[in-house]
């Protein structure tokens, strides 16, 4: 049955007026010129007669014809007002100059509207993030969540200006109020905001992906989300290392990967030419280390932070031909840890840390160092020799048998598998969560990829805010306890449950003698809370993972260095005692920790001088200090070390 002629030409219309503002202001336009048109049939009905002349609106002043009509009727389709000045002329001519009048007043109404539509689509797309970037040399950030925030607060002391660009899938409003809930000091940082997916080569092209100096992928779990949070990062991964427009030379990357499972996968998608930080990796192998050696988060806190001691690789051509002990004693503000060179075709970046003194550095090798600034200064000097008597003390070797869990959170997992690495075998781990028994042996078994060689897992279901289930824990009895943030407890804030349960602990330790404690914190804000209680070493899980990716995406080799920090069998920061390296009792300087740490192929970080007052761990650690600085030292102080991780 066909169709109603005025349906059809309802739907050409529509059709016409969807394809954008310059379809709609052609047509309006034709509309007007057509109108113009009509309203010069208006000179066959008198407009130019001695009676029409005398009224004030009507000239003949060019022709007396065509150009005189085409204007009047111009003029009065322009300015629907010019009616008025038409009093006095004939009927006819009046009544066209009405219609054009109307006409006018409608086209005008319309072409107004279309104006007001179109600026306001645009403040629409401004607002969304969906117009493009036109910038370049910016820093991208794929992907939202609160991490970004710590990556803004680095990125914006590094000194420089610098534009970066964050694309993410959420509305721009939602990031917007996170950013002004976080207040930061950005003066120098254009913060340039586009909604968008991270796996859409259109959409990263959209913000010029092409000239970025740098480019960051962050991981985000969004609420209701079920599946693996992974997917997304690898489906961006796969983008970028097949990406090839580059308009000056390739970027710095660098990705997070939420789960540990996941890197294998991740290094495969991005042709393993873009460092990964694991999240789960981070947080799981900072808290454990933390329980075996107290007082090391302070010397993570610091390092992975900017403002303090942190690393940092540099060429320095004298060295070449000579030792790594040698070098040692060449940096007054600086201590070198490691080296670093270039491998294979595509040049990417090795590291290794604590090499044997007699380790001769080649020409195209680097050196890594620990600094607190850029500006390291090169001083060549002999080999000092050791001004005090050795120390007679042993190794003091971490001891890892009975672990207790307070908690339970999606890390779970990450952390058994790394006690497993370090415990001793027939170590007990006892966790206490709100899950029932039954599922939490379900998630652990789905969860770990094979058994556990070393630990035996106690699990009892129980509330860590409730004094009674700490009670009726043997709490003495373990060589530490790890208060994880726990959502094992739905809709309840987890630094809430973490922060009561430390009180608990608190009262309780005024009774009995308590072990470490290893605290998780999310939100760093809440950090300050836990001063007066038990808490010993602090682990801000977000927070370092977030210093990690904007370090590693100024300087790539930080990558696998700070991996090896904390990888389980390799080179680790200790806390050894101050006798195992120099006589107690004795005034020593720096210089000469360096020379003892030397002989037991160790690197000299710094010292922890401890405060019986202050019962965190690690309050008092002095990293880097003056190689001329002096101490008298105890039996309860600690050098702080970096060594080979050593098993009993």
């Amino acid at each position: 049955m066909p169709r109603p002629l005025g349906r059809l030409l309802q739907y050409q219309l529509n059709r016409l007026l969807a394809r954008g503002s310059l379809v709609q202001y052609v047509l309006l336009a034709l509309i007007g010129v057509f109108v113009v048109l009509v309203g010069i049939n208006a000179w066959f009905v008198g407009l130019f007669s001695p009676e029409a002349l005398r009224a004030e609106g009507i000239d003949d002043g060019i022709d007396g014809g065509m150009f005189d009509a085409l204007w009047w009727s111009l003029k009065h389709v322009v300015d629907p007002g010019a009616f008025a000045e038409d009093y006095g002329a004939p009927w006819p001519v009046l009544l066209i100059s009405l219609m054009l009048s109307v006409t006018g007043l409608a086209i005008l109404g319309v072409f107004i509207g279309f104006i007001t539509s179109s600026v306001q689509r645009r403040l629409e797309q401004l607002h969304k993030g969906d117009t493009s970037v036109e910038t370049s040399g910016h820093t991208l950030i794929l992907g939202w969540s609160q991490k970004v925030v710590s990556i803004l607060d680095f990125l914006a002391r590094v000194g420089r200006r610098r534009t970066v660009v964050i694309l993410a899938p959420q509305d721009t409003e939602e990031i917007q109020t996170a950013l002004r809930l976080r207040q930061r000091n950005w003066k120098n940082m254009e913060i340039v905001l586009r909604s968008g997916s991270t796996s859409s080569m259109a959409e990263l092209d959209r913000v010029r992906l092409a000239a970025t100096s740098s480019v960051i992928s962050v991981a985000r779990k969004r609420e209701g989300q079920t599946g693996d949070t992974d997917i997304e990062t690898i489906k961006t991964l796969m983008l970028l290392s097949g990406y090839d427009q580059w308009t000056v030379s390739r970027p710095r990357m660098v990705a997070e990967i939420t789960q540990k499972r996941n890197v294998e996968i991740a290094n495969i998608a991005g042709a393993r030419s873009i460092p990964l930080v694991s999240t789960s990796e981070i947080i799981s192998k900072a808290i454990v280390q933390a329980t075996r050696q107290p007082g090391v988060s302070r010397f993570y806190q610091e390092v992975f932070s900017f403002g303090g001691n942190t690393i940092f690789v540099r060429d320095v051509p004298l060295a070449a031909g000579r030792t790594f002990g040698e070098i040692a004693h060449w940096f007054p503000r600086a201590i070198p840890i490691g080296v670093s060179w270039k491998q294979g075709a595509e040049g990417r970046l090795r590291a290794a840390l604590n090499p044997e003194p007699d380790y001769d550095l080649a020409l195209d090798e680097q050196v890594v160092l620990l600094a607190r600034d850029h500006s390291i200064q090169v001083k060549p000097c002999p080999v000092p020799e050791r001004s005090v008597a050795p120390g007679e003390g042993v190794k003091r070797r971490a001891r890892l048998e009975r672990l207790l869990v307070l908690g339970w959170n999606d890390n779970i997992d990450e952390i058994l598998s790394e006690v497993d690495a370090h415990a001793s075998r027939n170590a007990v781990v006892t966790i206490v969560a709100g899950h029932d028994p039954a599922a939490a042996q379900h998630m652990l078994t789905a969860a770990l990829p094979a058994e556990l060689g070393n630990l035996k897992i106690d699990y009892r279901r129980g509330d860590t805010v409730n004094r009674r289930t700490l009670e009726a824990l043997d709490i003495a009895g373990y060589d530490s306890i790890v208060t994880l943030a726990d959502e094992s407890q739905p809709g309840e804030d987890p630094d809430a449950r973490t922060i009561m349960t430390l009180l608990l602990l608190s009262d309780i330790g005024r009774l009995i003698e308590m072990p470490h404690v290893v605290t998780e914190i999310y939100d760093a804000a809440n950090a300050d809370l836990l001063e007066g209680t038990v808490a010993g070493d602090v682990i801000l899980g977000p927070e370092m993972v977030s210093l990690q990716i904007a370090q590693i995406s100024r300087h790539q080799v930080l990558g696998s260095i700070y991996r090896e920090l904390l990888s389980a069998g390799g080179i680790e920061c200790r806390l050894e005692p101050a006798d195992r390296y120099v006589r107690l009792g004795e005034a020593c300087t720096f210089q000469d920790l360096v020379i003892a740490c030397q002989e037991h192929t160790e690197v000299a970080l710094g010292v922890w001088k401890h405060d019986a007052a202050d019962k965190r761990a690690g309050a008092d650690m002095q990293l880097n200090p003056a190689r001329d600085s002096r101490w008298i030292l105890t039996d309860a102080d600690r050098i702080v070390v970096m060594a080979q991780q050593l098993y009993e």
